[in-house]
């Protein structure tokens, strides 16, 4: 194999990684507050749907990570797994499941939600961003009862 070969596939891997390192941040940063720090991972013109909500730009994505979430959830824990990643040129597509132990604010009850986030990356001066995510919940149900007990959808 040619050095420009093995460069080529180093530098795939380093983008798949970076990837899928753009929705651990998300959940990280969902997790502890830190909406500023998701402005970072979109670009200016994202559009982002939460699964209950649909927001452009990062004044949307401001409104529902510093103004509507925490209204609706005292406390997450998102676990984001099983990533999907297809690069081509600067721009790539991006699965992921992600599980989520919550409090719902106003009941204080605990919640498991699960949603598949499907995105759309783009590479800008070097840096991956998300122009496009999209949050399937495929359920919310009360912990204590479980999906195939009570299974509610929101749509």
């Amino acid at each position: 194999m040619k050095l420009e070969e093995i460069m080529a596939k180093v530098t795939l891997l380093e983008d798949i990684e970076a990837i899928k390192q753009l929705a651990n941040k998300v959940a990280y940063s969902e997790d502890v507050g830190d909406w500023q720090r998701i402005l970072n991972l979109f670009t200016d013109d994202c559009f982002f749907d939460s699964g209950i909500g649909k927001y452009e730009g990062k004044q949307g994505i401001t409104k529902f990570f510093r103004d509507e979430l925490p209204e609706g959830f005292s406390f997450t824990a998102h676990m984001v797994h099983n990533p999907i990643v297809e690069i081509k040129g600067d721009k790539a597509i991006g699965q992921w499941y992600s599980e989520v132990a919550a409090t719902h604010a106003s009941t204080n009850k605990a919640l498991w939600i699960l949603a598949r986030y499907d995105a759309e990356c783009v590479k800008l001066c070097g840096e991956w961003k998300f122009k496009r995510f999209v949050s399937n919940i495929l359920y919310i149900t009360p912990f204590d009862e479980g999906w195939a007990k009570n299974r509610m959808y929101l749509k």
